[in-house]
Order: C-alpha cells, then structure tokens, then sequence
C-alpha cells in the first residue's frame, strides 16, 4: 500500500516535501516543532524524522518521549542535558508542548531552545483544535525549525488522490478523484481509509471510474440516484417513475428523494444561467462538481423546462415537502406526478392532468 512510502506523499503535500527535502540533505534537527490540523500528516511526518533520526541513536538509551503535561522540570532539564550513550545523538519528543502548565517546566523548554545541544534532537508535536486564521497560519510558516499541516486546498486534495492512486500502480478519472473528494470529511485519514478500500476492490483493474468509486466506498445507492437523476436529465418518463418506485421501494424516505429532486432542479436552473451567457467551464464544475462532464444534459434539460416550468417545478416541490413533514397524506403519487411532469417531453402546468397517461407505471 502506498501509504507506508514517502514520495507520493512528498509530491501532493508542499510542507511534507519541505521535511523530506531536509531529511535526505542531512538535517540534524537540533530542534524541530510539528504541527497542525490535519492529523495523519502529522502522524506521516513524525515518522519521517523520527525514524531518520533514531537511525543514529540508541532507541533503548538515546531515545525519551513525554508529555507537555505531565513531565517535570527536573526530568525535562536532566534528558535534554544528558549526552548519547551508544548513538551520536539523543532524541527527544515532547507531545503538546502548549500543554505545559506549570513555568518551571516552560522555562527549561525556552531556555533550551535558544541554546540546544549540538548532541540532541528535541522534537515537539503541537496538534491543534482548530484552524487558525490566514494570519495566523502565515506567521506559523515563517517561523523557523517548523513544520505545519493544514487541511489541503482542492489542487492538493486532487494531487493526493491521483498520487496514492498512481503509487499502486493505476490510473484514475477526473469524476472518481472530485466525487472521493467531495464525499470526504476535512481529515485525510477519511480520504486515504477510502482511497485504500478503492484500490483492493479495483483488484487487476488499471483505471479506476467514478462508479467504482462510489461502489467501493460503499454508497451503492449512490450509484443508483445518478441513474435516476440521468433519467430525468434525458427525459425518460417511463424509466423515471420505475426508478423511483424502485428507489422508494427499497426504504429511501420520501423526504429524502425530494431534497435530491429540489438539488437536481437547481442545478439544471442555474446550469441553463450559465449557458445563457456563456460562462466558462470553470463555473460548471463549481455548481456540478463531480458531475460536470454531465453539462451538456443539464443545460438540454433547462432548455426543455423553460423558466415558467422550471418554477412551477420547483414551486410543486416545495409543496409536496410540506405535506411529506406534515404526513397529512401519502406523497408517492404526488412525488410520481412531479417526476412525470419534470421527465415528459409535453408539459401542462396543471396538476393531474397527464395523470391517465402514466397510470400504468405507477
């Protein structure tokens, strides 16, 4: 697994490529602050130095590791003076240095750190709760013997993916690395835990598609819903209402299918907008994200709606909503009517009056 290696790491993420750099230049690290938001590339990089500098040092007798606290002035003044006893250097790590509290303890920390022995390494992990502003995060990065990790910018993201992906020895499409993306939490430890399920169900398989992504993460319905949706985008009654009936059928609550109905309809709104006067393809990937190699489908659907149809579908949602949260009645027949109304090439903006001829894939 790619995970374990540092070179696809190195070429997704700057800051990591910044310490791999100063590894293989021979750094000794006299002292060196970690730190951050975002947890597994601070775990990454711990081990990057960690295991560079324990490569000269007695892991036994050479090597101490504590936390800001719970150590004690003595302790912490005793393990950064002594000198290695096997090795050619001592490494120290202190877990949570912010979390010192008492001033003793702070002043050996300060005083060794203007001063730090030519024969000890001190390492200090500092994870943090929240993000700082951009301010923050400037003076963070211009300070020196430091290293911060922050939640990735989307070209990053994009690059990590592609790398872990390449590092097993595949290729991947542009709408599989936006949809992991877009169905992953800010920490990357969601990412790389889905990204390694994708890789051993790709097995033999050397590009791997949108809809493997989907299946091996396990949002299976997923894959079904686009289906569903691309009925409608291409304005197949018949096919939209036994999907639906299917989708329905097999639990998804009705309160849920309308959230994506109303989603679906904005976009093909704001996706005819964008057509109207010629926006670039930049602005469709940010109203469609993954789905944006689907534009062309979106913008013929808001062709065919029209603006008058386009509210009158949305305004009808909205309306079968209320009574999906009110349960004043059964809203299937309601929701098959609208989806009728949105897929049917022909259009009458009154309720019920296509009903006869959908009746039979009710």
């Amino acid at each position: 697994m790619p995970v374990s290696g540092s070179k696809w790491l190195a070429e997704a993420v700057p800051a990591y490529r910044k310490l791999v750099k100063a590894v293989s230049e021979g750094d000794g690290f006299p002292v060196l602050m970690l730190g951050g938001t975002e947890e597994l590339l601070i775990d990454a990089a711990r081990k990057l130095v960690l295991n560079y500098l324990l490569s000269d040092a007695n892991a036994d007798f050479d090597y101490f590791e504590c936390e800001g606290d719970a150590v004690d002035a003595a302790t912490l003044h005793e393990q950064l003076s002594a000198l290695p006893m096997f090795g050619t250097r001592r490494v120290i790590l202190i877990n949570d240095p912010d979390g010192m509290k008492k001033q003793d303890v702070k002043e050996v920390l300060k005083n060794y750190v203007a001063r730090p022995s030519p024969t000890t390494s001190l390492v200090m992990l500092q994870p943090m709760d929240r993000k700082p502003n951009r301010f923050e995060i400037q003076r963070l990065q211009a300070a020196p013997n430091s290293c911060w990790f922050f939640e990735l910018k989307a070209d990053e993201l994009a690059k990590f993916v592609r790398n872990f992906v390449l590092e097993a020895g595949k290729e991947i499409e542009s709408g599989a690395v936006d949809y992991l993306i877009e169905h992953s939490s800010a920490q990357l430890r969601d990412l790389q835990a889905k990204l390694e399920h994708l890789i051993l169900f790709a097995g033999e398989t050397k590009e791997v598609t949108a809809e493997m992504a989907m299946r091996a993460t396990g949002v299976t319905a997923e894959v079904d819903l686009l289906d569903f949706e691309d009925a409608i985008l291409d304005g197949n009654a018949s096919r939209v209402l036994r999907e639906a009936r299917e989708l329905l059928d097999k639990g998804m609550e009705p309160l849920a299918m309308l959230g994506r109905l109303r989603l679906l309809t904005h976009k093909v709104w704001l996706c005819g907008a964008l057509a109207d006067r010629r926006a670039k393809e930049d602005d469709y990937k940010d109203v469609l994200g993954f789905q944006a190699f689907k534009k062309n489908s979106f913008i013929s659907s808001a062709k065919r709606w029209g603006g008058s149809r386009q509210q009158d579908l949305m305004l009808n949602l909205l309306q079968i909503e209320m009574h999906a949260k009110s349960k004043s009645s059964d809203v299937r027949s309601m929701i098959f009517q609208w989806l009728w109304n949105a897929s049917s090439r022909k259009y009458s903006g009154t309720p019920g009056t296509k009903t006869n001829e959908w009746e039979f894939v009710k």
